[in-house]
């Protein structure tokens, strides 16, 4: 997956290839998860199956049914 910070006019600042083993550095795994509103162990075995777009994706959905 990649992730990239975009700027103004669709501008890309940054990139970085993601591979799901070391992108502790780059994403605040603790934080995404209190976003998120799961446990930092539940988003990082969910991660670990099925990857981080899923997992997020995932836990926005539980998000707006818990918010129904």
């Amino acid at each position: 997956m990649k992730l990239a910070l975009i700027g103004t006019g669709n501008m890309p600042l940054m990139q970085w290839i993601l591979d799901d083993k070391g992108d502790d550095a780059i994403i605040n795994m603790s934080a995404l998860a209190r976003r998120l509103g799961c446990s930092r162990s539940s988003l990082l075995d969910r991660i670990h199956t099925y990857g981080l777009d899923s997992a997020i994706r995932y836990y926005l959905s539980e998000q707006r049914q818990l918010k129904t």
